[in-house]
């Protein structure tokens, strides 16, 4: 897996190396982890935030969103809010 690391570290997104791959965006994180590879970011880049503004629009929940993206659901609230969604009132009262 040293030419996943390699194209992770060349910028290519966990979402498009598990597809190349063949494998599950968890697994690519694990092959990640395991070569002690820093993570980029944290959350979701730009496409991502656009996919989970469009996915919440057609009524997914946040939670089926992160496991989607392969991220939790604070991460996505945290776009939703951003994007004007949902009102960020310190609670967590409007998560679905």
């Amino acid at each position: 897996m040293d030419t996943l690391v390699g194209d992770y570290l060349a910028g290519m997104g966990v979402k498009q190396l598990a597809e190349r791959y063949g494998i599950h965006r968890a697994t690519v994180f694990s092959h990640l982890r395991r070569r002690n590879v820093p993570s980029r970011r944290p959350g979701l880049g730009l496409d991502e935030k656009a996919e989970a503004v469009r996915l919440t629009r057609a009524g997914v929940a946040m939670r089926a969103i992160g496991r989607r993206m392969g991220v939790d659901r604070k991460a996505v609230r945290a776009v939703l809010v951003e994007a004007g969604l949902i009102v960020d009132d310190g609670s967590n009262a409007s998560d679905r």
